[in-house]
């Protein structure tokens, strides 16, 4: 039952993260988290609007421009310190990613903290902060938010395991030459491949990519015999869908495929819809590998989530 839960995770022994986010990291592991951010198209920037067990939660437009950077209709990521810190090591992303140690990084949340207080800010004699909350009765009672103590071994053994983002993040040339070598390493499901494979022989690039992204609209459509809707409205439609038979339970899982889903909707599907488009064969392959894991995550979802309640 767990798994049906916001936040919980149930991967790599991670039992959940304690928010109810948009969106959570789909794995662990700096392929993953590169993966993640080339989702988007070329030059996007990812602003952090939240920090939670040690993942961040990213939104691709400047948040102090909306008003509800966590609205679900926005577009987020989320990923783990310690990828962006192996992403940023290995030259991959920019952004000033900054690595701290655990005692460097609370420290810094405590005292962004204090200056969201202003004026009101109330600390006691040890500069722990001052606060004040209902409890069951509606009475105000005292509580603190303890400043952050450094360990008495944190000179000894400090691991800088703790990022923490300066500016928005992106992706340099360096991060989107990894993604092309890392899209050779996944072979298209049979399908996708049959369908676009003599595309890519006679050097239809951009037809192939507007075919693979036309045959997971198509499936969706045929799934749930709804031929008049198309683009976010069906994907929307599904999610609802795959939530009800989810004992209406909107889990991690299902976020992370809705954002994978509403991504490849908007910046490939209706891209190559409505565009022509110029494109290498390695640029081809790229995006084609990108649908395949989406179409392999479609079927994957329609085996867990429907059959399994029509058995």
């Amino acid at each position: 039952m767990l798994d049906k839960f916001p936040g919980f995770l149930g991967y790599g022994g991670i039992n959940a993260i304690h928010a109810n986010w948009p969106m959570y990291p789909s794995g662990i592991g700096w392929k993953i988290a590169l993966k993640t951010i080339g989702n988007f198209p070329k030059g996007t920037i990812f602003y952090e609007i939240d920090d939670i067990d040690r993942c961040k939660l990213l939104v691709n437009q400047a948040p102090n421009k909306l008003s509800d950077p966590f609205d679900s209709n926005h577009y987020h990521i989320a990923i783990w310190h310690e990828d962006l810190i192996e992403l940023k090591d290995k030259g991959f992303i920019d952004g000033v990613i900054i690595d701290k140690s655990d005692y460097e990084f609370e420290m810094i949340r405590f005292e962004n903290f204090k200056r969201e207080f202003g004026d009101n800010l109330k600390l006691d004699k040890d500069g722990n902060i001052i606060l004040y909350i209902k409890d069951d009765n509606g009475k105000l009672r005292e509580t603190k938010y303890h400043k952050p103590e450094a360990d008495e071994y944190e000179e000894d053994f400090v691991f800088r395991n703790c990022a923490v983002i300066a500016n928005g993040v992106s992706l340099t040339e360096s991060g989107i030459k990894e993604l092309n070598n890392i899209s050779k390493e996944i072979n298209l499901i049979e399908e996708l491949n049959a369908l676009t494979q003599p595309l890519i022989n006679i050097k239809r690039f951009d037809t192939a990519v507007r075919d693979a992204s036309l045959l997971v609209e198509t499936k969706i459509k045929e799934f749930h015999k709804r031929p008049d809707l198309f683009g976010q409205k069906l994907v929307e439609l599904h999610i609802v869908e795959v939530i009800k038979n989810n004992d209406n339970i909107n889990s991690a899982e299902i976020k992370c495929y809705r954002g994978e889903l509403r991504t490849i909707f908007k910046f490939i599907r209706n891209d190559f819809a409505h565009n022509f488009r110029v494109l290498t064969e390695e640029q081809c392959k790229f995006i084609l590998a990108r649908i395949s894991d989406t179409l392999s995550e479609f079927n994957e979802v329609i085996d867990a989530y429907f059959k399994k309640n029509n058995t």
